[in-house]
């Protein structure tokens, strides 16, 4: 699933969308809409783009007439800009006619993306951002933040790194990399971290997330930016998908447990 980095890419190279129309829309999935596929249609012609923002791995489109365009790409999706109908890939659900001669397309390999249109006063509730937490990436994220978000929770590190109602945005690739960033163990219990724990972790948080944005994000699977092409930081990983791999800080075979039903890697000698 794209997570913050990725979501953020492409959020920022859909900036060139700001100020056109959605002329038309069409689509051979229409269980992906909010509402039914006709009434999304018929609402969305001819509204203008007036602004594209990142909200944890959502994609909020701010649209004339009060209209807020939320969308979640789930597993595999993703937008490409293009100049016409041909698919740039062959998982292409749905086309955006945009004025200007673009044509933004959606790939989704699983059909799992959601689109929602609804009214701006409503969006929050209806879409769940509401329930969202802490941007880690907004000047309102800071250490004592974060101290104050953990300091009555108990369970283990990366379960809390992945609750979305706390810290908004992270997924099972940038939690592994933190969690190794910081030296500490992913199923560490909360309630037993030391301060320097949490300079750590508010730190590699940052690091982390943002190195995953200035690398376009991280390509394993089906992501690309809105060019079709992959992004670079899956060549700087420390800790995900490397168990059974020697550690690249001290040489000792990584490993890998399960918590909260993801498969996690972790150095047992640099994150005891």
């Amino acid at each position: 699933m794209p997570e913050l980095p990725e979501v953020e890419t492409q959020v920022r190279d859909l900036q060139a969308l700001v100020g056109r129309k959605i002329l038309d829309l069409t689509s051979d999935t229409p269980k992906s809409f909010r509402p039914d596929f006709k009434e999304f249609q018929r609402k969305i012609r001819n509204k203008k783009i007036l602004a594209i923002e990142r909200r944890a791995k959502f994609i909020v489109f701010t649209l004339s007439q009060n209209l807020k365009l939320v969308v979640h790409f789930r597993m595999t999706g993703h937008f490409l800009l293009a100049q016409d109908f041909i698919p740039l890939e062959k998982a292409i659900r749905h086309f955006f006619k945009i004025s200007g001669g673009i044509v933004l397309q959606f790939s989704d390999i699983r059909k799992f993306g959601t689109l929602v249109l609804c009214e701006e006063k409503s969006h929050l509730k209806v879409c769940g951002l509401a329930k969202l937490g802490v941007e880690p990436l907004g000047e309102s994220f800071t250490l004592p933040v974060l101290r104050e978000i953990l300091q009555n929770k108990k369970g283990k590190l990366k379960a809390a790194l992945l609750d979305q109602t706390l810290v908004a945005g992270i997924g099972n690739i940038y939690a592994d990399e933190i969690c190794f960033g910081a030296s500490l163990h992913p199923a560490s219990l909360i309630q037993n971290l030391e301060p320097q724990d949490f300079k750590n972790l508010f730190q590699e948080i940052k690091k982390q997330l943002r190195k995953g944005v200035r690398n376009r994000g991280t390509t394993i699977g089906e992501y690309r930016d809105t060019r079709g092409r992959g992004g670079k930081n899956q060549n700087t990983l420390m800790a995900y998908k490397r168990h059974g791999l020697p550690c690249k800080i001290c040489g000792t075979k990584m490993r890998k447990i399960k918590i909260v039903q993801r498969t996690t890697s972790f150095c047992p000698k640099c994150q005891k």
